[in-house]
């Protein structure tokens, strides 16, 4: 029985000065958690059930998967022995705002940005652990270098996978992008419009302006959206009730969450976790789970 609901952070995989890091892992299974940084896995070898915001996805050698600080997931090994991967830890100031946002491959809400069967990508992970393995003249820089053209890889492959939505038009605003990075990263805490238009070192009037016109919404929109995604997964993926993920997600208020919720997603909170109960019957039963590490 799973008694708590890991969190994991940027600060306890990431080496001292570095901001990524790739780690080679054989799992045999991880319960449900979720992470503060951006994690790109390439599995080597093995067969696992991937849960992922609650919804299950089968992977093996060659799939290649990206998943965001609004993740819930839960690896289930279904062959004989452990899932062998690579684990890329990516801290938002790996790659500066404007990079990392063109960089990501577009999804719906909700849905694990992943691909399979891209078994020629080993040999660019396998580079990529051995050169963060070596402390020489440049190893940061060629990092950075080799993590850039995986994921630009792995965008275009997504984007010719069925169903993908169609890339964002190219938009070019670090100061604004860099701004989405950081409430996308501390999104669960009380923001201020003052707060995010500092990281972008702009007035707030002006940041609202400029985001606005780059997002297509205001900031309290889509701090909002990130909010109700968050509990959106967390109710898909746990068992936690719906007053602790309103709280989890960075609401304040039950009923404001609840009326929020039925506006974007056309039911109550309640209503979803109802329909994932009776879906989940007799195949994913999650316990009751209590945030940890927050």
């Amino acid at each position: 029985m799973r008694d708590s609901l890991e969190r994991y952070t940027a600060d306890q995989l990431l080496v001292p000065t570095a901001e990524t890091t790739i780690l080679y892992q054989q799992l045999h299974r991880t319960g449900v958690h979720w992470h503060d940084y951006y994690e790109l896995v390439y599995v080597i070898e093995g067969t696992a059930e991937h849960v992922v915001n609650g919804v299950s996805h089968a992977v093996g050698p060659g799939s290649m998967f990206l998943l965001t600080p609004a993740d819930f997931h839960e690896i289930l090994p279904t062959g004989d022995g452990p899932l062998t991967c690579y684990n890329v830890v990516i801290d938002p100031s790996a790659l500066d705002g404007q990079q990392l946002q063109e960089l990501l491959p577009t999804a719906p809400e909700g849905s694990v940005r992943m691909i399979c069967g891209y078994r020629d990508a080993e040999a660019d992970f396998r580079r990529l652990y051995a050169e963060s393995q070596q402390q020489r003249p440049g190893t940061a820089a060629l990092m950075h270098a080799l993590l850039r053209c995986i994921l630009i890889e792995f965008a275009r492959r997504c984007e010719q996978a069925p169903g993908t939505q169609p890339q964002r038009p190219f938009r070019t605003d670090s100061g604004i992008q860099r701004a989405i990075l950081y409430i996308d990263h501390h999104f669960r805490e009380q923001l201020t419009l003052a707060e995010v238009a500092a990281q972008a070192h702009l007035s707030p009037n002006y940041f609202s302006e400029r985001f606005r016109a780059f997002t297509g919404t205001s900031f309290q929109a889509y701090l909002q959206q990130r909010r109700l995604r968050f509990a959106r997964s967390l109710l898909a993926a746990t068992g936690i009730g719906v007053t602790e993920a309103c709280h989890a997600a960075g609401f304040n208020s039950v009923s404001h969450f609840g009326r929020a919720y039925r506006r974007r997603y056309g039911q109550a909170p309640s209503a979803f976790r109802a329909v994932q109960a009776a879906a989940g019957a007799g195949v994913w039963n999650p316990a009751p789970l209590a945030l940890t590490g927050s």
